[in-house]
C-alpha cells in the first residue's frame, strides 16, 4: 500500500512538472505584440524578389509567402495589406497598410529607399510603434568577420541592383497607390486563417542573419514625407493597447532586446539550416562600408605548412589581417559551403623578401681554418 501511494505521488509530481513546462513553453512562443505576426525581415525579402510595387503587394497577400499572419480586427481571417508609395526627388517610401474595416486602416510598416551617388542605394523598413511596441528599424546587411577571431560587424548592403529599385528609378515609373479596399478586393485574393505563432515564427528566424536591427534611421527625409499621412486604427489601439504597454516595459531596449532573447531561447536558430535561401544565389549584395572590402571569389588552394622559423619572420598583420565574408559579394553563400578567404592588403604587403644565399658548410670550415 505504501509503495502504491509513493507511485501515485511520483506520477502526480511528474504530471505537474510537465504541465508547468508546457505552460512556460507556450508563453515563450506566444506573440507579445501584433507585429510578431508580420515579419519585417520577410517583407524585405519579398521586396527584394519583386519587380514592381504591384507585384510586391501581391506577394505580401499570398499565403505561400508566409509573411502576413495578421488578424488585427479579430474576424478570424488574415488582413489584406495594401502598398501605397510616395516620392520626393531621390527618396521613395512604400507604406504597408492593413485594411481593418470600412472606415479604418492601420499602417504596419514603411519601406524607405534613397538613391545615392556612384550607383548606390540604401533601404530600411520601419515597423509602426502601435504594431511593434516601439519604432523598429530593419535593414539588409551582411557580416564581415575577422579570420583569427569571432568578432563580426554588419555591413550595409547596396540595394541598387534589386529589380524593384531599378524599376522605381526608371524613366517610366509612376508612384503606385493601391486601389484595393474593404469593399474592393483583387479577384485573385482569398483570405485565409492565421496559423499559430510558433509555426509562423520558424519561417523567418533563419533570415535574421541577413537583416539587422538599426538603432537610427539612415534616410531622415523619409519621415518628413511619411508622417503627415500616417494612418492608425481605433480598433487596433483598443484591442492591443495592454500588450503594447507591457512590451515597452519588458523590453526597454526595444526590438533588438526582444529579437535577441527569442533567438537565444530557440534551438531552431542555434543551428540554422544552410538552405534557407532555397538554393538561390544573391546577385545584389554590394556593400557600402566606409572602406571597400574585396569579396571576389578565389578558388580554394592548399596552403603549405611553414616552419617555425618562417612563421616568426611573417608580420602579425599578415597572419591576422584576413577577412572572412559569408557571401561572395554577388550572393549569399549557404553555410554548408566552405568560406572564402579575402585579403585586404596594399600591393606588395605581406610578400616575403627574397632570402640571401647562405654559405655552404665547406665555405664556413675554410673560413675558420684560415683564421
Amino acid at each position: 500500500m505504501v509503495m502504491k501511494n509513493s507511485g501515485l505521488k511520483w506520477l502526480l509530481g511528474a504530471v505537474l512538472m510537465a504541465s508547468s513546462a508546457l505552460v512556460a513553453f507556450g508563453q515563450q512562443y506566444e506573440a507579445e505584440v501584433p507585429g510578431d505576426n508580420f515579419s519585417l525581415e520577410g517583407a524585405l525579402e519579398l521586396f527584394r524578389k519583386s519587380s514592381t510595387p504591384e507585384e510586391f503587394e501581391r506577394l505580401l497577400n499570398t499565403p505561400d509567402s508566409k509573411v502576413n499572419n495578421l488578424d488585427l480586427n479579430g474576424d478570424g481571417y488574415i488582413d489584406y495589406i495594401r502598398v501605397l508609395s510616395r516620392q520626393d526627388k531621390n527618396v521613395h517610401i512604400f507604406v504597408l497598410q492593413a485594411v481593418i474595416s470600412e472606415t479604418e486602416e492601420q499602417d504596419i510598416a514603411v519601406i524607405s529607399l534613397e538613391k545615392l551617388a556612384n550607383g548606390k542605394a540604401i533601404l530600411q523598413i520601419t515597423g509602426d510603434e502601435d504594431i511593434y511596441g516601439v519604432t523598429t528599424i530593419i535593414e539588409p546587411t551582411r557580416e564581415v568577420r575577422t579570420y583569427a577571431g569571432t568578432y563580426a560587424t554588419p555591413v550595409v548592403v547596396n540595394v541598387w541592383s534589386w529589380p524593384i529599385v531599378q524599376y522605381v528609378y526608371g524613366p517610366h515609373y509612376t508612384v503606385w497607390v493601391s486601389h484595393w479596399g474593404w469593399h474592393r478586393r483583387p479577384h485573385w485574393w482569398r483570405p485565409w486563417r492565421p496559423i499559430y505563432y510558433y509555426d509562423y515564427y520558424s519561417y523567418w528566424i533563419p533570415y535574421y542573419r541577413y537583416y539587422s536591427v538599426c538603432p537610427t534611421p539612415r534616410i531622415v527625409y523619409a519621415h518628413t514625407i511619411y508622417h503627415p499621412h500616417r494612418r492608425t486604427s481605433v480598433i487596433v489601439h483598443r484591442r492591443y493597447n495592454t500588450q503594447i504597454v507591457h512590451y515597452r516595459s519588458k523590453y526597454p531596449g526595444g526590438y533588438a532586446d526582444y529579437r535577441n532573447g527569442r533567438t537565444r531561447n530557440d534551438n531552431r536558430y542555434s543551428n540554422p539550416s544552410g538552405n534557407v535561401d532555397n538554393g538561390r544565389r544573391r546577385t545584389d549584395l554590394q556593400s557600402t562600408p566606409s572602406r571597400e572590402v574585396r569579396t571576389s571569389v578565389t578558388p580554394a588552394r592548399q596552403v603549405p605548412q611553414r616552419s617555425l622559423s618562417e612563421q616568426r619572420n611573417v608580420p602579425d598583420r599578415v597572419r591576422t589581417g584576413r577577412v572572412l565574408t559569408p557571401d561572395d559579394g554577388n550572393g549569399r553563400t549557404p553555410q554548408s559551403q566552405s568560406p572564402t578567404l579575402n585579403r585586404e592588403q596594399p600591393d606588395g604587403f605581406g610578400q616575403r623578401a627574397p632570402e640571401k644565399p647562405r654559405p655552404s658548410n665547406t665555405q664556413r670550415t675554410q673560413t675558420r681554418r684560415a683564421l
